[in-house]
Protein backbone atom coordinates (compact mmCIF):
# COMPACT_ATOMS: atom_id res chain seq x y z
CA UNK A 1 0.00 0.00 0.00
CA UNK A 2 1.17 3.71 -0.47
CA UNK A 3 2.67 5.43 2.35
CA UNK A 4 0.56 8.04 2.15
CA UNK A 5 -2.77 5.56 2.76
CA UNK A 6 -0.81 5.44 6.31
CA UNK A 7 -0.17 8.60 6.65
CA UNK A 8 -3.64 9.64 6.18
CA UNK A 9 -4.36 6.89 9.32
CA UNK A 10 -1.92 8.43 11.05
CA UNK A 11 -3.52 11.93 11.10
CA UNK A 12 -7.15 10.58 11.46
CA UNK A 13 -5.97 8.89 14.51
CA UNK A 14 -4.33 12.03 15.92
CA UNK A 15 -7.46 14.29 14.81
CA UNK A 16 -9.72 12.02 16.73
CA UNK A 17 -7.59 11.78 19.88
CA UNK A 18 -7.65 15.69 19.94
CA UNK A 19 -11.53 15.99 19.45
CA UNK A 20 -11.86 13.27 22.57
CA UNK A 21 -8.75 12.99 24.75
CA UNK A 22 -9.95 9.54 25.35
CA UNK A 23 -6.25 8.25 24.78
CA UNK A 24 -7.43 5.31 22.67
CA UNK A 25 -7.25 6.53 18.98
CA UNK A 26 -3.31 7.92 19.62
CA UNK A 27 -1.97 4.60 19.66
CA UNK A 28 -3.44 3.43 16.17
CA UNK A 29 -1.60 6.20 14.96
CA UNK A 30 1.53 4.92 15.90
CA UNK A 31 0.46 1.73 14.49
CA UNK A 32 0.55 3.96 11.02
CA UNK A 33 2.99 5.85 11.80
CA UNK A 34 5.22 2.19 11.68
CA UNK A 35 2.81 1.04 8.67
CA UNK A 36 3.96 3.47 6.87
CA UNK A 37 8.00 3.02 7.79
CA UNK A 38 6.95 -0.35 6.87
CA UNK A 39 5.69 0.44 3.38
CA UNK A 40 9.24 2.26 2.85
CA UNK A 41 11.05 -1.18 3.76
CA UNK A 42 8.68 -3.74 2.00
CA UNK A 43 6.57 -3.63 -0.36
CA UNK A 44 4.06 -6.18 0.91
CA UNK A 45 0.51 -5.52 2.30
CA UNK A 46 1.15 -7.76 5.05
CA UNK A 47 4.24 -6.76 6.38
CA UNK A 48 2.16 -2.96 6.61
CA UNK A 49 -0.39 -4.20 8.37
CA UNK A 50 1.27 -6.97 10.63
CA UNK A 51 3.08 -3.48 11.43
CA UNK A 52 0.31 -2.05 12.04
CA UNK A 53 -1.74 -4.35 14.29
CA UNK A 54 1.59 -5.06 16.65
CA UNK A 55 2.50 -1.69 17.29
CA UNK A 56 -1.05 -0.27 17.61
CA UNK A 57 -1.58 -3.30 20.52
CA UNK A 58 1.72 -3.24 22.11
CA UNK A 59 1.17 0.65 22.63
CA UNK A 60 -2.65 -0.08 23.60
CA UNK A 61 -1.75 -2.83 26.27
CA UNK A 62 1.24 -1.65 27.41
CA UNK A 63 1.95 2.04 27.19
CA UNK A 64 -1.44 3.18 27.92
CA UNK A 65 -2.24 1.80 31.26
CA UNK A 66 0.77 3.19 32.70
CA UNK A 67 -0.53 7.06 30.54
CA UNK A 68 -3.77 6.72 31.78
CA UNK A 69 -2.32 6.28 35.74
CA UNK A 70 -0.38 9.18 35.47
CA UNK A 71 -3.47 11.28 33.74
CA UNK A 72 -5.44 10.17 36.77
CA UNK A 73 -3.12 11.32 39.49
CA UNK A 74 -3.87 14.44 38.40
CA UNK A 75 -7.88 13.93 38.71
CA UNK A 76 -9.45 16.35 41.57
CA UNK A 77 -12.36 13.83 43.29
CA UNK A 78 -16.12 15.89 42.90
CA UNK A 79 -17.70 16.39 45.77
CA UNK A 80 -19.90 13.39 45.38
CA UNK A 81 -16.50 11.02 45.33
CA UNK A 82 -15.64 12.56 48.79
CA UNK A 83 -19.02 11.17 50.13
CA UNK A 84 -17.83 7.23 50.02
CA UNK A 85 -16.60 5.67 52.52
CA UNK A 86 -18.03 8.46 55.36
CA UNK A 87 -20.35 7.80 57.59
CA UNK A 88 -23.70 8.81 57.91
CA UNK A 89 -26.52 8.29 60.16
CA UNK A 90 -29.87 7.33 59.00
CA UNK A 91 -32.89 9.74 59.54
CA UNK A 92 -35.73 7.84 57.78
CA UNK A 93 -35.81 4.18 57.94
CA UNK A 94 -33.55 2.52 54.55
CA UNK A 95 -35.88 -0.22 52.81
CA UNK A 96 -35.93 -0.27 49.84
CA UNK A 97 -39.22 -2.59 49.14
CA UNK A 98 -40.69 0.56 50.39
CA UNK A 99 -37.93 3.15 48.48
CA UNK A 100 -37.56 4.78 51.12
CA UNK A 101 -34.66 6.03 53.27
CA UNK A 102 -32.63 9.32 53.97
CA UNK A 103 -28.85 9.69 55.62
CA UNK A 104 -27.76 12.59 57.12
CA UNK A 105 -24.15 12.86 56.16
CA UNK A 106 -22.02 16.34 57.45
CA UNK A 107 -25.25 17.94 57.71
CA UNK A 108 -27.10 17.08 54.67
CA UNK A 109 -29.39 14.66 53.59
CA UNK A 110 -29.34 12.31 50.97
CA UNK A 111 -31.83 9.64 49.67
CA UNK A 112 -30.53 6.45 50.89
CA UNK A 113 -31.01 2.86 49.35
CA UNK A 114 -29.43 -0.14 50.87
CA UNK A 115 -26.82 -2.33 49.23
CA UNK A 116 -27.75 -5.89 47.74
CA UNK A 117 -28.00 -8.24 50.24
CA UNK A 118 -28.79 -5.94 53.66
CA UNK A 119 -32.48 -5.86 54.84
CA UNK A 120 -34.29 -2.55 56.04
CA UNK A 121 -31.68 -0.41 57.86
CA UNK A 122 -33.59 1.60 61.43
CA UNK A 123 -33.70 5.38 62.04
CA UNK A 124 -30.40 5.89 63.88
CA UNK A 125 -28.55 2.92 62.78
CA UNK A 126 -24.78 4.28 61.63
CA UNK A 127 -24.05 3.27 58.10
CA UNK A 128 -21.05 3.27 55.65
CA UNK A 129 -21.58 5.03 52.33
CA UNK A 130 -20.26 2.46 49.47
CA UNK A 131 -20.83 4.22 46.63
CA UNK A 132 -23.73 7.00 45.05
CA UNK A 133 -26.00 6.51 42.01
CA UNK A 134 -27.56 9.92 40.87
CA UNK A 135 -28.84 11.26 44.21
CA UNK A 136 -28.90 8.31 45.89
CA UNK A 137 -26.09 6.86 48.55
CA UNK A 138 -26.26 3.02 48.63
CA UNK A 139 -25.69 2.03 52.20
CA UNK A 140 -24.62 -0.63 54.20
CA UNK A 141 -24.76 -0.70 58.45
CA UNK A 142 -21.81 0.08 60.39
CA UNK A 143 -19.53 -3.15 61.89
CA UNK A 144 -19.55 -2.77 65.09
Amino acid sequence: MSPWFWLAITIVCILVELCTLALTSIWFAFGGFAAMIASFCADSIVVECVAFVVVAAAFLFLVRPSVVKRFNQRRIPTNVDTVIGQLGKVTVAVNNEDGTGRVSLGGMEWAARAANGYGPIPAGEMVLITKVEGVKVIVVPKEG
